[in-house]
Order: structure tokens, then C-alpha cells, then sequence
């Protein structure tokens, strides 16, 4: 696997250069819907009231929420079994294992428990058949979290700085970062970019995020939702901006009342961080 400075010394200036043009390209852009949605909001105040109703009810209760965590528990440790029985297969080849497979194993969970109660995908999570008209306001929204993501990300990572924890990247990231052939590229573009969000979005903002509000209201389940998400990612340099980012999921999810807002946002999210990342290969 390769490491953050030897990925960051082989990065030519001019490289550099172009990966910080488009970055604060997208910050420029993300500043620019944060303030025309924060202007339209002032002008139209929005009625959350409606919209946090909606997913108060969806028909997910604690039974559901309970079993949601406790598949993330064992899909962790379905993993820490494999990677374990295993030994070295190759770093890359063990994650890209791990992840397909267990996610694919979680969205097959939740597909069963949506079929043997007796839902539709639409009553569970507002999840319409048209896709697309969905991918407008998943670019706004995720545009729109950029500037808060940068800066919550900047702070935190100077408290940690002060601390003397540095910063680094999350395992995928430096895994697609090394040599490896196109298929197994394509597959992990494929977990990180499709796979994952999937499942992640339903199992947090589908499924847990109804039952902490019932209980915790708006607020209280946003943050608790959002935490649990950060954590499980086991980064102590993302933990502030996940908890960020995943907000931002839950508050697309209330305002569209479509959970496929968030999973293309989280999708963006992905694929962007992983496209800027592959830029900087030499």
C-alpha cells in the first residue's frame, strides 16, 4: 500500500497545481448554492415540520433500527474474520473482498426485510423508480456541504495537528492511489462509488434515522445518525468531517423525502474525492 508521503512527493507541481485549481473550484461553486439556498430559505422560510413528519413514518421501528446495528456489528466482524483467515492475500484484493461482499450481503438483508413485510422501496425510503430526477438536487445539496465540510475539516485537523496526530487518508483512498490493474480499479471505483453508498444510506439515514428521530427528535437523531456513521469508519482524522458530511445526507434525506438524494450525493461525495486522488498518481 502506498503511503501518504510517498503519494504526496510524486506529485509534480503542475499536477499539484491542476488537483488545487479543481478543488477550490468546486469550493467556489459549493460557497455560491450554499448562499443561494441559505438566501432562498430566508426569503421562503421552509416548513420542516411536513418533511421530518414523512420520515417519522416510515415504518422502521426500534426491532429494525436494533437489527440495523447489530449487522453493522457482525459485518465488522465478518470482516475482521476474513481479513484474519486470509493472512496476505494482497491488501487490495482483501478490501475489495471484504467490502463487496459484505455489502452486497447488507443490501440483501435489508431487500429481505423489505420483501417479508411487505413494503415497497418507496414506503421504506421514499425511493421512487425515476432516478435522475434526483441527481439535480443531490449536486446542489453536495455542493452546497463543501464549504462546511472544508472548514469543519480545517479546524479539525489543526486541533489534532496541535495534539500530534497527523493527518492521513482513509485505507480505500491509498489503495486506489497504488499500481494496480484496470478491473481491480474499476472495482474498487465501483464499491467506493456505488456499492457502498447504497448500503451505508440505507442502513443510516433509511433505517435509523426514523427511529432515533421518533425518539431524539430532528436535531438528536441527525447528530447520533451522523456519529455512528463517522465511527464506524474507524479514521480518527475523518471523524469531525464524516459527522459533517453524513449531516449533510440526513438534512437532503428530510428536505427531498428520497433517500436517493443522499445516495447520490454520497456517491458525488466518493467520487470526486477518489477522482482528485487519482489525478495526483504519477
Amino acid at each position: 500500500m502506498v503511503s501518504e508521503r510517498l503519494l504526496f512527493e510524486s506529485v509534480s507541481p503542475a499536477t499539484a497545481a491542476v488537483v488545487v485549481a479543481l478543488y477550490f473550484t468546486l469550493l467556489l461553486a459549493g460557497t455560491f448554492a450554499a448562499l443561494t439556498l441559505i438566501v432562498r430559505a430566508l426569503r421562503t422560510p421552509i416548513d420542516w415540520a411536513p418533511r421530518v413528519l414523512k420520515i417519522r413514518m416510515r415504518p422502521w421501528t426500534w426491532r429494525e433500527g436494533l437489527a440495523a446495528a447489530a449487522l453493522v456489528g457482525l459485518l465488522i466482524c465478518l470482516g475482521m474474520a476474513i481479513a484474519a483467515l486470509l493472512k496476505h492475500p494482497g491488501e487490495t484484493t482483501l478490501i475489495l473482498l471484504k467490502g463487496l461482499l459484505l455489502d452486497l450481503a447488507g443490501i440483501l438483508a435489508i431487500a429481505c426485510l423489505i420483501y417479508r413485510s411487505g413494503w415497497t422501496w418507496k414506503q421504506a425510503f421514499g425511493m421512487e423508480k425515476n432516478l435522475l430526477s434526483h441527481l439535480k438536487p443531490a449536486l446542489l445539496f453536495y455542493l452546497a456541504m463543501l464549504p462546511f465540510l472544508f472548514f469543519s475539516a480545517l479546524v479539525y485537523q489543526g486541533v489534532l495537528s496541535l495534539n500530534g496526530i497527523p493527518p492521513s487518508l482513509q485505507e480505500i483512498a491509498l489503495l486506489l492511489s497504488g499500481d494496480h490493474s484496470f478491473w481491480m480499479r474499476v472495482s474498487l471505483v465501483i464499491l467506493a462509488v456505488a456499492v457502498a453508498p447504497f448500503f451505508e444510506e440505507c442502513l443510516f439515514r433509511g433505517i435509523l434515522l426514523p427511529v432515533l428521530i421518533r425518539r431524539l427528535g430532528l436535531g438528536g437523531g441527525i447528530f447520533f445518525t451522523s456519529l455512528f456513521f463517522a465511527s464506524i469508519h474507524f479514521h480518527l482524522p475523518s471523524l469531525i468531517p464524516l459527522i459533517v458530511v453524513a449531516s449533510g445526507f440526513a438534512l437532503a434525506y428530510v428536505y427531498s423525502g428520497s433517500l436517493w438524494v443522499s445516495i447520490l450525493m454520497h456517491g458525488l461525495f466518493n467520487g470526486v474525492n477518489l477522482a482528485l486522488l487519482l489525478a495526483m498518481r504519477p
